[in-house]
């Protein structure tokens, strides 16, 4: 197996978040919203999420969802919150008078609801008493996109229910953009999606998977300020009716076209790579692009036959960053610096991105490691010194 040294990745992605010419974007999935800053639990991870859901019904409702999940897994998709809804939809529409999975088109709708209503109390921590005083790692991302010097603004994709992202944006007084206009019942506009010179300057939040506070309303998604009575949209319904494809559609439309500027760097985390529709459009973007280039930050463990280490393998527009090894230049490898760190420097931008294994009792320096920027926590710190310590920055 060869080797990456860790020190020369840091170093590059400290040229590429100085340029001020590059164009930013993020694809942030729930591995984000996992915890706060001190460490303790907000919401559950979307694999979490599944099994806790699955995990409250009983009877022939839990062996409906078992069928439904065969049915699935046969299908070679994967199981999530997702598949599982637009599964249940599919069944809804097809199943008449008769029962489908053991339940009839009513219980499947009840089913539908429950799911949708149980995920949303999950996600719906901004409501909790005390949400206002924790301290959040979106805070401190939201600092470096009010702060950091860019000609571009930043555009983040997100797979997220919730509204962390937001409470982050306006905590820091950062005007964002996502796709809908209005106060009371903002109403989607999906020409300045295409055409952003309205709000040129402002981040752009594009909710790939649906947001809490969307209702349907004659035949139109709008976003609501009172949650209470909302109901949460989904994107199973996409291929079940299609005065619902908005504003799903732009906001993939919006995610190949950034891919395909040139110049541009696409930085994903807390992101699974779960849902296929997602990868296929990174993909085939890329393929159509000249200088773009996906960095993924991947918190945990990566297995050389893992997808993602093979989507990496294939497109050396795509390098992956895992916690001990990495795929650069279409090539797998583990982590390893090349010389031992001179350990009496007092500011030493490696230590914001690895962090080495103990000495052995030998002392046998090994100079392998954790690559740490996969934790969404570390990748706000590592930001930061892009704004605080500009000087440390030109100076390396």
């Amino acid at each position: 197996m060869g080797t990456h040294n860790p020190k020369q990745v840091i170093e590059r992605l400290q040229v590429i978040l100085s340029n001020p010419a590059k164009k930013f974007g993020f694809l942030l999935g729930a591995g984000i919203s996992a915890k706060d800053k001190k460490g303790q639990g907000l919401i559950e991870t979307s694999q979490e999420m599944i099994k806790t859901v699955t995990g409250e019904f009983s009877g022939t409702t839990k062996s409906a969802i078992e069928q439904i999940k065969k049915d699935i897994e046969n299908n070679n998709e994967k199981f999530n919150i997702e598949t599982l809804l637009s599964k249940i939809s599919e069944k809804e529409r097809a199943v008449g008078s008769e029962a489908l999975c053991g339940l009839k088109k009513d219980k499947l709708t009840k089913l539908r609801k429950d799911i949708e209503n149980k995920i949303k109390k999950i996600v719906s921590v901004h409501s909790q008493p005390g949400f206002s005083d924790k301290e959040l790692n979106h805070d401190d991302f939201a600092k470096w996109i009010k702060n950091a010097d860019r000609k571009f603004p930043v555009e983040i994709f997100t797979t997220n229910y919730d509204y962390l992202l937001e409470s982050g944006l306006e905590k820091q007084k950062v005007p964002y953009f996502d796709g809908f206009i209005g106060s009371n019942k903002a109403f989607f506009y999906p020409e300045w999606i295409e055409d952003s010179n309205p709000v040129k300057y402002w981040t752009k939040l594009w909710k790939l998977h649906g947001s809490l506070g969307w209702a349907l309303e004659n035949k139109e998604i709008t976003r609501v300020s009172d949650t209470k009575d909302s109901a949460m949209i989904y994107p199973s319904f996409l291929k079940y009716d299609h005065s619902r494809k908005q504003p799903y559609l732009s906001y993939m439309d919006r995610l190949s076209y950034f891919l395909k500027q040139e110049d541009s760097v696409l930085f994903v985390c807390g992101y699974s790579f779960g849902d296929d529709h997602i990868n296929g459009m990174i993909l085939t973007a890329l393929t159509n692009s000249r200088s773009s280039h996906v960095f993924v930050l991947k918190r945990g463990e990566m297995e050389e036959g893992d997808v993602l280490s093979k989507y990496a393998k294939g497109s050396s527009k795509i390098s992956v960053y895992a916690k001990r090894t990495a795929v650069i230049g279409c090539e797998f490898g583990e982590w390893k610096l090349e010389r031992e760190p001179n350990r009496n420097e007092s500011y030493n931008l490696l230590d914001y991105g690895f962090d080495e294994d103990a000495v052995q009792k030998n002392d046998v320096w090994t100079g392998k490691g954790d690559f740490w920027l996969g934790d969404f926590k570390k990748l706000s710190d590592f930001l930061a010194l892009f704004y605080t310590n500009s000087r440390f920055i030109i100076e390396g």
